[in-house]
């Protein structure tokens, strides 16, 4: 059995590129049974935001004597189901991988009280006023990874049994993914609040969501 973690760097392409979203940056989890030594199935799950986005608020619509601030989240979380080919062996070991699985692009929404979680003694949840899901879709996704794992050290599990390894890994996948509506920075309009309360308007985009992800990571097999 062999598991990694990574940081990522997700890069838009074609259309999901050209209206404008940006590089999301997260982490991914890879599981992955090897039934021989040179082909493994897996399961791959993470996610990236690429925007966020700020702004203080009244607390109350009669007085601006007290603020909250309102954060806003874009992100891409995807699943896979994948299989790992690795054809040589040694010390320095190339792979290639197929994955079909899915993306969710969502935008969430919280209040908060800023000065509470200025606090290094206040738990989050009790800073958050209100939070809201204000989009959400799910897509296709699927494509091919190459990587390199370079073996760090080896280990012994137990008595008589087969040595564990530690590796740094390198890694590309290219992600095509099928079309979603989805929101980016700037994409949420409010009316001004002299005119009445807030009116919110979304302008929604909606295209292929291509990405090329970038990863580096350490991977562990048992």
């Amino acid at each position: 059995f062999e598991g990694n973690i990574g940081l990522i760097g997700q890069l838009p392409k074609g259309e999901f590129k050209d209206v404008g979203v940006t590089t999301g940056f997260g982490l991914d989890l890879n599981f992955i049974y090897n039934p021989v030594d040179n082909l493994g199935f897996g399961i791959n799950l993470g996610g990236s935001v690429y925007d966020i986005s700020t702004r203080e608020i009244p607390f109350s619509y009669y007085s601006d004597l007290i603020t909250i601030t309102e954060e806003t989240k874009n992100g891409i979380f995807h699943g896979h189901l994948f299989f790992k080919i690795n054809p040589l062996k040694g010390r320095i070991k190339p792979y290639m991988e197929g994955l079909i699985g899915f993306k969710n692009l969502q935008t969430n929404t919280r209040l908060y009280n800023q000065n509470c979680t200025d606090n290094p003694d206040t738990e989050w949840d009790d800073c958050e006023i209100a939070s809201s899901t204000n989009a959400s879709d799910t897509a296709l996704s699927y494509g091919c990874g190459f990587g390199l794992e370079v073996l760090l050290t080896t280990f012994e599990k137990e008595p008589n049994s087969s040595e564990g390894k530690l590796s740094f890994f390198i890694n590309g996948r290219f992600l095509w993914g099928g079309e979603a509506e989805y929101l980016k920075e700037g994409d949420i309009e409010f009316s001004n609040p002299e005119d009445g309360p807030v009116q919110t308007t979304f302008h929604w985009n909606k295209s292929k969501t291509d990405l090329l992800q970038i990863s580096i990571g350490v991977s562990i097999l048992i």
